[in-house]
């Protein structure tokens, strides 16, 4: 599909305003969009592209624009626009970047200091491979469950557009000569949906019962955060010494926002420019 872009025709300069531009600080060029730098209207650059603006501007080139400041700090300033903030590094080969030098270039170019946060301080510390193993095998699992509920939804919405609502609850058994996995019920019935979610779970059946004994809450916790329309029950049944077993059900439940659609689409930002 073709999408449209409007731009302003330039006729004292043939380039068109809004477009791609080359800015020389200090020598050392940066390639933005003027979009980018209007995104903040009340800085420096936001001012200085701002269409009513464009007579007053003299590019060389067609569409490059000296600006006479440091060019290596300007890259923390364009972060700015691009990111909406700046971050001070704390480590690596910008330590000679001070908080104050930042500071400076932003009272130039007009951006609020409290732009300006530190870097987090990451402490490495070795992990040991064998517990690496089981951490992998517990993100594994959380993982499959989320790419579960993911492909119900994705099957839903294919026929439900305003709204669906499907339960899906998967049994484990505490022992592994059963074969961990026991049953996948979905509502309503998808026979295509049971097979797929069953292969790729029953790599999962023999740890099943474990990790949802030592994790179960916080699968669902992660699961319901990162995934609100998911709900999560968690059932324990003992019939009997060896037979022990977990329910896991996950209820999804979807309705149509436009608004909140809006806002994660892509013409969110679209509509912020208007």
């Amino acid at each position: 599909m073709e999408t449209l872009q409007i731009l302003t025709k330039d006729t004292a300069n043939g380039e068109c305003f809004g477009g791609r531009i080359i800015l020389n600080v200090g020598g050392i060029k940066y390639e933005t969009y003027i979009s980018t730098l209007t995104t903040y209207p009340t800085t420096l650059l936001g001012t200085m592209f701002q269409e009513r603006n464009k007579a007053l501007l003299k590019p060389t080139n067609g569409n490059e624009y000296f600006i006479d400041r440091d060019g290596y700090l300007f890259r923390y300033i364009l972060q700015f626009y691009r990111k909406n903030t700046i971050i001070l590094p704390v480590s690596g080969l910008d330590l000679t970047v001070t908080r104050k030098d930042l500071e400076d270039e932003c009272d130039y170019f007009q951006i609020p200091h409290n732009a300006i946060i530190s870097a987090p301080i990451v402490t490495l510390s070795r992990i040991s491979p064998i517990r690496k193993l089981f951490a992998d095998k517990l993100d594994n699992f959380v993982k499959t469950l989320e790419s579960i509920a993911i492909n119900i939804a994705s099957t839903m919405l294919k026929h439900h557009f305003r709204g669906f609502k499907s339960t899906i609850t998967i049994t484990f058994a505490q022992e592994s000569y059963i074969g961990g996995m026991t049953s996948v019920v979905i509502r309503p019935k998808n026979d295509s949906l049971t097979r797929s979610t069953w292969k790729v779970m029953s790599h999962h059946g023999a740890m099943g019962y474990f990790l949802l004994e030592q994790f179960g809450e916080d699968i669902g916790n992660y699961l319901t955060n990162s995934m609100p329309e998911v709900s999560w029950e968690l059932n324990h049944k003992i019939y009997g010494v060896r037979e022990r077993f977990y329910d896991i059900t996950l209820i999804i439940d979807f309705d149509f926002n436009r608004e909140k659609t809006l806002a994660d689409s892509c013409l969110a930002s679209q509509k912020k420019f208007n």
